[in-house]
């Protein structure tokens, strides 16, 4: 019985400690208004793994940079058209990056593990293809 009961007591302690870090995650969020938006397309000579590994860096290194408040990175989701059956974009991935205003991302594009990314994975990207949009959620 104590051995049911102690398990049940961790179960919730889990259960409301995963709650906070969700709800500071979601706070974060709404505090980081300024979104860096990044369009990728490889070059036809890039690796195979190229991909794979620049969104695992994306979420790796990006997301430990002091200014980032989020980080979201990865392949076109899987349907191939919109509502209105307008195709989509051809791309290879697209990293999104909320910061608080744009001294941080600033302060984002000048950090080294920021540069540390775009040196390692910089030959491989299409530069003429590459799209970049910075934008202030106005929902506030």
């Amino acid at each position: 019985m104590r051995r049911t009961l102690l398990f049940a007591m961790m179960m919730m302690a889990i259960g409301v400690m995963a709650s906070v870090v969700l709800a500071d995650e979601a706070n974060r969020e709404k505090q980081a208004p300024y979104a860096h938006v990044v369009i990728f397309r490889m070059k036809e000579n890039a690796p195979k793994d190229a991909v794979e590994k620049a969104i695992a860096d994306c979420h790796e290194l990006l997301a430990k940079i002091p200014s980032v408040r989020s980080v979201r990175a990865g392949r076109p989701a899987a349907k191939g058209t919109n509502e209105k059956g307008v195709p989509k974009m051809q791309y290879d991935f697209a990293l999104l990056v909320l910061v608080e205003d744009a001294d941080g991302l600033e302060a984002y594009l000048k950090h080294p593990l920021h540069l540390k990314f775009v040196e390692k994975h910089g030959p491989h990207f299409d530069r003429e293809k590459l799209q970049i949009f910075d934008f202030l959620d106005q929902s506030k």
